[in-house]
């Protein structure tokens, strides 16, 4: 069969728990990148992404204060030239108070959200999951992003 390629798993939940995001199917093996954002919601929260088999390990993690946000791109610093710019060499793991809004079109907060620039390779049967514990999230985005193609 043809590879695939693209948005190979999403989810929105904000629920706390743990949600399976992707499955790698039988016969086939990904190689894949992953973009998150959690708005968070009042009180403490924490985030973790596990990759792989047996999926009970976890690859990234967050533990947040109140109010705090969680992404994974850039967003603008305070002190380059020109001030207040987005920078690529600010590209990872971010985590502000009330740094994002993802469903407000005219907020003036400035991110770019974009997969951590990490490859992770899977093999049939592997999961890519989030665990959400705590008081939940405001708004949330996952999406394993790839190549699926046969083993």
């Amino acid at each position: 069969m043809a590879a695939k390629i693209g948005i190979l798993g999403e989810s929105t939940v904000t629920d706390s728990g743990t949600v399976t995001v992707y499955t790698v199917p039988t016969d086939k093996a990904s190689r894949v990148r992953i973009l998150y954002a959690v708005e968070g919601a009042g009180g403490t929260w924490q985030y973790s992404i596990l990759v792989g088999t047996p999926g009970t390990e976890i690859t990234i993690h967050e533990a947040t204060s109140s109010g705090e946000d969680f992404w994974s791109g850039l967003e603008v610093e305070a002190t380059p030239n020109p001030a207040l710019s987005i920078l690529s060499r600010t590209n990872g793991h971010q985590k502000k108070a009330g740094g994002l809004d993802l469903d407000t079109l005219t907020s003036g907060n400035r991110w770019i959200l974009e997969p951590l620039a990490a490859d992770y390779f899977l093999s049939d049967g592997d999961t890519v999951r989030f665990d959400l514990s705590g008081s939940g999230a405001t708004d949330h985005l996952i999406q394993v992003l790839g190549v699926e193609d046969d083993a």
